[in-house]
């Protein structure tokens, strides 16, 4: 009796965590749908983007049966192995991370 009540305890532990939590994705999209802030840091402090792939993290808040998709970060990437670049930006344009690459030196 004392295991099953136990037993009880911990699935509802775990199950509870999941209740109201937004769901986080990640979807790839084209340069074309990265907003304007978010490219245009890229090309003042990194040049020109190149080829790469472009990814957005978001998360999907229910709100009165209504889905909405609000941005955490958008991150592009290229290359793979030892020549891999990675930058990762707030929605706002901001740069969180970087790797692999050397911010450009501002013009005088």
């Amino acid at each position: 009796m004392k295991s099953k009540m136990y037993y009880a305890l911990f699935v509802l532990l775990l199950a509870l965590p999941s209740f109201g939590q937004p769901v986080k994705k990640v979807q790839t999209i084209s340069e074309s749908e990265v907003p304007v802030a978010v490219r245009r840091s890229f090309v003042e402090n990194f040049g020109d983007v190149g080829d790469g792939t472009w990814t957005v993290s978001f998360h999907v808040l229910n709100d009165g049966g209504k889905s909405i998709a609000q941005p955490l970060s958008y991150t592009f990437r290229k290359g793979n192995g030892h020549d891999k670049v990675e930058v990762k930006f707030s929605p706002e344009g901001r740069i969180e991370t970087s790797k692999g690459i050397e911010k450009v030196a501002p013009a005088p």
